[in-house]
This record gives structure tokens, C-alpha cells and sequence, in this order.
């Protein structure tokens, strides 16, 4: 087992959404003491191409730099390798799990994680752990109702400020999400 807790942030072509997730958790977790990598990449992928311009037109408003982004599929490997699979919506969840079954365990949309972890409060374990992150992770997974899980909007091919109202959206989902991963400050 990885010392590293791997996230992937997945969307459908791996240049918006979880592009800029990417790239909004990255910011997030720049001075985080958990050993933490994050990715992203599209069930459907316009592999090879960059950031859509307005998500990367976006993310420099908000002082980050989305330039270095290039769209990859999401795999069997990516899958494997992850501690933590987050997605854009209820399908990417059923895609992570046909290529791996064993995902399902592991693998939710970015807004149904950011509520269930919030609620798990693992203090068996340090703060900043490795362990402490899949814990919460395996609990999240515990207490899945399997409703339908709320989505982030794909604002592509939309005016700006659709990409604004999803950074937005991602931001506040991500500091959820990572705050409960990292544990209490």
C-alpha cells in the first residue's frame, strides 16, 4: 500500500471540470502535511488537449495557472492506483466501477463526498495521515444511501461566468472534502 494517498478528480473530457479541480485542490493541499498527489482525468477524454480557455481563463482570476493541464482517459490503472475517486457526476461513479468493481468502495461524486465525509470524524487517527484519509474514505463508503448523488454543472461551451459559478462550486466541495481528509487544524 501506497505512504501517498492518491486522489482523482474525474469529469467526462478531462478539460474543465475536474481540470480545474485539479488544479483548485492542489492550491488547497500545497502546505498539507498529509503525503497527498492528486490527478484528474475524463471517462471520455480529449486526451492530449489543454484546459478549456475560460476554465484556464478562470483559475488565473483566482491567481492559479491550469496552463501545464493535459486531458487523459481515465484507466484501469488510474482507477487501481487511487485512494480516492471524485467525479463530476453519478455516471463517471458507474464508469470508475465497471473498469474496477472493487472502486465502488472508493470512488463518489465530488459534492456526495464533501457531505458524507464532513460527518466522519475518525480521532482514532492523527490528523495529516495517510490512514487517517483512507478511514475516511472506507466510513463515507459505509454511509453511501445511495440516492442520487448530487453532480457539479459542466459549464463547457457555456459564457464565463458558468465557469466561475463551477470553480465556485468545486472550491467549496473541495475544502470539504480536504478538510475532513486532513483533520482538524
Amino acid at each position: 500500500m501506497s505512504r501517498e494517498f492518491r486522489i482523482l478528480l474525474v469529469c467526462t473530457a478531462n478539460i474543465c471540470r475536474s481540470a480545474m479541480a485539479e488544479v483548485i485542490a492542489g492550491a488547497m493541499l500545497h502546505s498539507s502535511a498529509l503525503p497527498v498527489a492528486t490527478g484528474s482525468a475524463g471517462v471520455r477524454a480529449l486526451i492530449g488537449q489543454p484546459m478549456a480557455p475560460h476554465a484556464a481563463a478562470t483559475l488565473a482570476r483566482l491567481g492559479l495557472d491550469g496552463r501545464a493541464h493535459r486531458a487523459r482517459m481515465l484507466d484501469l490503472d488510474l482507477v487501481r492506483s487511487s485512494d480516492l475517486l471524485l467525479t463530476m457526476e453519478a455516471g463517471h461513479v458507474a464508469v470508475a466501477a465497471n473498469l474496477d468493481p472493487e472502486a465502488a468502495q472508493k470512488t463518489f461524486t465530488l459534492p456526495e463526498f464533501a457531505q458524507l465525509a464532513s460527518g466522519a470524524g475518525h480521532r482514532r487517527y492523527r490528523s495529516d495521515t495517510v490512514e487517517r484519509a483512507r478511514a475516511i474514505v472506507q466510513s463515507a463508503a459505509e454511509r453511501r444511501d445511495h440516492r442520487r448523488a448530487m453532480e457539479v454543472y459542466d459549464p463547457y461551451g457555456g459564457p464565463p461566468e458558468g465557469y466561475e459559478a463551477c470553480a465556485k462550486t468545486l472550491g467549496e466541495a473541495l475544502s470539504h472534502a480536504l478538510g475532513a481528509l486532513l483533520g482538524p487544524r
